[in-house]
């Protein structure tokens, strides 16, 4: 009776074993074919309970998968000023790391924010890390990063990104230093044509003012 009893409970430990066995390899599965393709991508963000938006879905913080690509993702939390940025997501950085840290404006905010001052602190690690990969990706990309920004008397060259390009800067009010700065484009070695140009402070002359 007794073998009996321990039989039938040694089958019933057994079959557990097998179907939980079952079920873990099916959830590893599941999981390993909704990553295919994908990348990882650390968001270190604070508060940690903020609220992610990446192209009008919600996320949650730590690591997701993602294809490459460019998001623009938003960051918001009651009581602290909301921040949105757009973020490269590529098999070219070693890290794709996204950090936020989000400014307290209420009194409660203030309040949790004096009291985390180690979750701010931690969060720069993740804020130079990002930033180290974006500069490297963009630098490795766009050579032309490396010479700006250069400063002229008259103009002043630079660059800003723009998802996973940039745009070139040109400051200056007068066309013909506009047009000495886009030909230092070319001294420096780079083909002014290959580059989405913005000419701050540029005035149509064609426009008509109406006093």
């Amino acid at each position: 009776m007794f073998n009996q009893i321990f039989s039938s409970k040694r089958r019933i430990l057994i079959v557990t074993s097998v179907v939980i066995f079952l079920i873990i390899c099916i959830f590893s599965i599941i999981i390993t074919l909704s990553r295919q393709g994908k990348l990882p991508v650390v968001f270190s963000i604070v508060p940690s309970s903020a609220r992610i938006t990446l192209e009008n879905n919600t996320i949650g913080s730590g690591t997701q998968y993602l294809t490459a690509g460019s998001y623009k993702i938003k960051v918001e939390q009651p009581g602290f000023d909301s921040q949105e940025k757009t973020i490269v997501v590529t098999d070219k950085k070693k890290q794709n790391v996204v950090a936020v840290s989000l400014t307290p404006q209420s009194d409660d905010a203030k309040k949790w924010a004096e009291k985390n001052q180690k979750a701010y602190k931690d969060n720069e690690t993740f804020g130079g890390l990002e930033a180290q990969e974006n500069g490297q990706y963009f630098r490795s990309r766009f050579p032309i990063i490396e010479k700006l920004p250069y400063t002229d008397p008259y103009y002043k060259i630079a660059y800003r990104t723009n998802g996973d390009d940039i745009i070139i800067t040109i400051d200056t009010d007068s066309p013909r230093y506009r047009y000495f700065a886009v030909q230092k484009i070319r001294e420096l070695g780079f083909n002014p044509t290959d580059y989405t140009i913005d000419f701050k402070q540029f005035k149509n002359p064609l426009e008509v003012t109406h006093e």
